[in-house]
């Protein structure tokens, strides 16, 4: 928080809406027009924007979703924005400071479960304090999108499921699935490793944990228009991960600067790259665990995903956090440096991202 304070004091004039990144090329909601809501421009602006609408109208009751870049997807992601709506008792003025607190009040909650794993596990329970610098973490505080939600969910699941608590576990799956679509990911990884047990009546009681979520995907679809994705059709593995190592995206900054950004994307998506293989050894050293079979699922989304979705440096990072985590935690402490590998391949990249608005604002960057 006193981070946050920080940078909106010192870049953007006090104005909280900064933090939801709206762009100017996305015309802003009449109904928020009385926010002031701080508008970047030139920019498309970032995915905060979209669930900042959907928190002043979680049920899509009014025609916000018209002013959203695919509101059915945006929707689809509902637990942030609705815990931001219930903590300000659906009041709209008090709607972003709620949804400000709700992000912090998950970041608390990933470390206090990360902090209970490590307890149970050997490692010093301390030292879950740097969950504030996991990926997801630093962009959602920079951004306010969804993924540190999600990745406290996925951290509070791998709790439950080792204290074999099943109804905790039942419980944050079922959020998770609502809080991200990699949730229902999640969901499926903890019924195949029941299913390889051969215990398939708790597999089957696991896999009602998507129900919640999928009956708020009916209404979605009720309420919201059809988006279709070229970009993620048709989709080869490998092929977007390898283009993006190959030529990364391309800076309008001074020679040496761009080498040095393109640099720093080819060691991030190498850390996701070695996250997989680590994850593949862990399956095989471990057999098959909901939290093994979490990394296998993953990892094969991530390398099918195009190049589109890797060479933007901050969407690989934030949406796969829970697997560098996983892979963490199931590497320690015999691993080592191995374990924590990925995630100190993937984090001066987006650390870089997260500061240079700061350092722009005390003049040790160029303001553009």
């Amino acid at each position: 928080m006193a981070w946050q304070l920080l940078v909106v004091n010192s870049r953007y004039g006090g104005n909280w809406t900064a933090l939801f990144c709206t762009g100017s090329q996305f015309q802003v909601p009449p109904a928020l027009a009385a926010e002031s809501v701080y508008v970047f421009p030139n920019s498309t602006g970032y995915d905060g924007q979209m669930y900042h609408y959907v928190a002043h109208d979680p049920l899509a009751r009014t025609d916000i979703g018209r002013y959203m870049d695919n509101s059915r997807a945006r929707y689809r992601r509902i637990l942030l924005p609705a815990t931001a709506y219930l903590l300000a008792f659906g009041r709209q003025a008090s709607v972003d400071s709620a949804y400000i607190a709700a992000n912090l009040l998950f970041l608390f909650l990933g470390a206090w479960w990360l902090s209970r794993y490590l307890d149970s596990s050997g490692p010093e329970p301390r030292l879950a304090v740097l969950f504030v610098l996991a990926p997801a973490a630093l962009i959602s505080l920079d951004r306010l999108t969804v993924d540190l939600t999600f990745t406290s969910l996925c951290i509070g699941f791998a709790l439950y499921v080792r204290l074999k608590q099943d109804a905790n576990a039942w419980a944050v799956l079922a959020l998770a699935c609502l809080g991200r679509d990699t949730g229902f990911v999640l969901a499926a990884a903890a019924c195949l490793a029941l299913a390889v047990e051969r215990r398939f009546a708790k597999a089957a009681a696991i896999a009602t944990a998507v129900i919640p979520a999928a009956a708020w995907y009916g209404y979605v679809n009720l309420r919201t228009p059809d988006y279709s994705n070229e970009a993620f059709r048709g989709l080869i593995p490998f092929k977007g991960i390898l283009e993006t190592l190959l030529d990364p995206i391309t800076y309008q900054l001074s020679g040496t600067v761009n080498a040095a950004l393109r640099w720093l994307d080819r060691l991030e998506l190498l850390g996701f790259v070695l996250a997989v293989l680590l994850g593949a050894w862990l399956v095989r050293r471990n057999g098959f665990g909901p939290m093994e079979a979490a990394i296998v699922l993953w990892s094969v989304t991530g390398l099918c995903l195009p190049r589109g979705f890797w060479e933007e440096c901050d969407a690989g990072a934030r949406v796969f956090t829970p697997l560098l985590i996983y892979v963490m935690l199931l590497s320690a402490p015999t691993a080592r440096w191995k374990a924590v590998a990925p995630l100190l391949m993937v984090l001066p990249r987006v650390a870089l991202q997260v500061l240079s608005p700061l350092a722009a604002a005390f003049g040790l960057l160029g303001r553009q």
